[in-house]
């Protein structure tokens, strides 16, 4: 099946009854597998107010919607790696609403309350803040208190902290940071510091071809290796995860297609709302494609998958019903089994020759039966075809292949190939399940095709 993260701000619209084409092609669940993230809940609760019944209203069917959509498949952070849960969105938001106060007035002695409510830490919580409490604050933040220019600059990113420069200082000061950053105009302040600093211009960079060796130019003038550390998951996140949403973050920090930030009228856009969409292009990377509609979002995200080299599709809404129109309309599955011999046809993207067999690959647009995306073909020195190979260029992020799919998968397979040779039936979960699979294999005059799985790959032969 083919995975499809869709944007929030997509989603909300089509709620709304914009893009009902591409609402109605969204339904075909038995070809499409649509997710969502705890970014699309992140961005839900930007809309909260305690208290205030008719907004609630508004969210539950928010999320109501959600769930319908992706039929409660969260693609979530478990605190190691990124994984495919089953979860409703009401239950994640719930969660979330639990949390909203955490970091505001955030103080060493809040922190000693949450230590004290885990289990394996009571107790403890008083003898680990007194230890905090103990430390002086680094040199470099005391050198930069000492001047007051760069005091003046400092207090606008903590605020507080000058008049209480300790360790207690400073925990004060980050949650008010994070609550000022969230939900107050600071972030704009902070970008603006950050680039006169480095003396970017932002008119320039803006709309750059090359955003990511500007930032970079700006850095070694100073002296400075590594500037992409806005977020950071302390091993509660993936590598790959904080170097795409601190690429991502850096870019609107440095100027590149920098977000609006605005708190006066109408929606509330802070950084916040940047980091939330640098979370879903993260997100989306473990898929196949990838749809928003946000103009500044999607080019940022585009020189993230381009600076990363991953392979998601990203589309907006009308692209992405041209490029389902031409490649994903539905076919019959005799049709995918077909249409390889006529990719094949076409120039190859590679080519090689290797133990006297040249094998010719093909990027195939086309999802074969709702899977495979890539060809080879190989031959022998004279030219004759020996051998077709399906497989998926699996998005660079995913990790695994789920069961679903590829039980979903053989079904199609049957469904043009009739019964197995072998006489196993279509694949289920608990086969698959086990270390090794033995595959499937039909035979037929002339020619033979197989089933196989390699590595956790999944591939089809078409054997001459």
């Amino acid at each position: 099946m083919i995975s499809i993260y869709v944007d929030w701000n997509v989603v909300s619209q089509m709620r709304g009854g914009k893009f009902p084409e591409l609402k109605k092609m969204l339904s075909q669940k038995d070809r499409f597998n649509i997710y969502y993230s705890t970014a699309h809940i992140g961005d839900i609760l930007s809309s909260y107010k305690a208290g205030n019944n008719q907004q609630q209203q508004l969210i539950d069917e928010d999320l109501e919607y959600l769930s319908g959509l992706t039929d409660n498949f969260c693609i979530c952070n478990d605190g190691t790696n990124i994984r495919l849960s089953y979860e409703l969105p009401k239950t994640l938001f719930d969660q979330r609403v639990d949390e909203i106060d955490l970091l505001k007035d955030f103080s060493l002695s809040k922190l000693e309350e949450l230590l004290n409510e885990l289990p394996e830490l009571k107790g403890l919580g008083k003898s680990v803040i007194n230890n905090l409490k103990s430390q002086t604050l680094d040199q470099a933040f005391i050198d930069t208190l000492k001047n007051p220019e760069s005091a003046k600059q400092l207090e606008t990113i903590f605020p507080g902290l000058s008049n209480n420069p300790t360790m207690e200082g400073f925990f004060k000061s980050f949650g008010k940071m994070i609550t000022n950053l969230n939900e107050n105009e600071d972030y704009k302040e902070l970008r603006l510091i950050t680039q006169s600093g480095l003396k970017i211009n932002r008119d320039k960079i803006f709309n750059t071809a090359d955003p990511f060796d500007m930032i970079s130019d700006a850095y070694k003038k100073l002296g400075i290796k590594d500037q992409n550390q806005f977020i950071h998951g302390h091993n509660k996140s993936p590598d790959w995860f904080d170097e795409f949403t601190n690429n991502y973050i850096a870019l609107d920090m440095h100027g590149y297609q920098e977000d609006k930030v605005n708190t006066k009228k109408g929606r509330k856009e802070t950084f916040n709302n940047t980091t939330n969409d640098a979370f879903h292009a993260a997100f989306s990377s473990t898929c196949n494609i990838y749809i928003l509609n946000d103009d500044k979002s999607f080019k940022k995200t585009q020189k993230v998958f381009e600076e990363l080299k991953l392979n998601t599709l990203i589309f907006k809404p009308v692209e992405f019903k041209e490029y389902h129109d031409s490649f994903l309309k539905e076919r019959a599955a005799d049709i995918d089994l077909k249409l390889p011999h006529q990719i094949i046809m076409s120039k190859p993207d590679t080519e090689k020759i290797a133990d006297n067999t040249i094998i010719k690959s093909h990027y195939a647009p086309f999802f074969m039966f709702d899977y495979f995306n890539n060809i080879h073909s190989l031959y022998d020195i004279d030219g004759k075809l020996k051998m077709i190979v399906l497989s998926q260029i699996v998005p660079t992020n995913r990790g695994i292949t789920y069961y679903f799919e590829i039980e979903n998968l053989s079904k199609k397979l049957y469904s043009v190939l009739g019964q197995d040779s072998d006489n196993l039936g279509t694949v289920s979960k608990s086969e698959l399940e086990q270390k090794d699979w033995i595959g499937r294999k039909w035979k037929f005059d002339g020619i033979g095709f197989r089933f196989t799985r390699s590595k956790g790959h999944y591939q089809f032969y078409y054997d001459y």
